[in-house]
């Protein structure tokens, strides 16, 4: 696996292509997050990722994980109201998303919080949609310390952190919030 790491400044052509070919077949999939990937007339949908990267500069940093040299997981990090978001618009390829592989976990996640620990933040969100709720209710299991089976994958993400109570507004849309402290993190 390598992970590649770059902003709307420092993305090649390479990188834009991994970010556009990730995209478009993101956009394919029966998920209500399909149309956030959207390629096509990307420069007038302000919903779509390319939107958000190349248009509103929203992301700090962005990053996308190969296997051999096929782009198969991505994921972005901002600041929002003084607040690091890790995993915005993340997705994994449904062939890397069981398996052990933990894409994100081990990878992408890792990353980010390293970045905004270097720029001396104390904490970071992950951030979900709310019809994302098989995913919210995995990681909590696993945060809660129920989960019966975590396949070997790195648990320290979830492991410590706490959930806010009520969903907040970012971007325009409710989004369940996880936090975790990066200093129970590098423990």
């Amino acid at each position: 696996m390598r992970l590649e790491t770059f902003t709307q400044k420092t993305i090649n052509d390479r990188q834009h292509d991994a970010l556009v070919s990730l995209s478009q077949y993101a956009s394919t999939l029966n998920d209500p997050a399909a149309k956030n990937y959207a390629v096509d007339d990307w420069e007038e949908r302000t919903d779509t990722l390319l939107y958000a990267f190349y248009k509103k500069k929203r992301f700090d940093i962005f990053n996308i994980l190969y296997h051999k040299d096929t782009p198969i997981a991505m994921a972005g990090a901002y600041v929002f109201n003084h607040q690091p978001i890790i995993g915005v618009r993340t997705f994994t390829h449904p062939d890397f998303r069981g398996g052990g592989h933990w894409c994100q976990a081990r990878y992408i996640l890792p990353a980010q919080i390293d970045y905004y620990d270097e720029q001396n933040y104390k904490t970071v969100w992950l951030t979900f949609n709310d019809y994302n709720t098989r995913l919210v209710n995995f990681i909590k299991r696993i945060s809660e310390g129920r989960s019966s089976h975590l396949g070997g994958g790195p648990k320290k993400i979830y492991q410590n952190l706490t959930w806010h109570d009520e969903p907040k507004t970012v971007q325009y849309t409710k989004q369940i919030i996880a936090e975790l402290k990066i200093s129970d993190y590098k423990k």
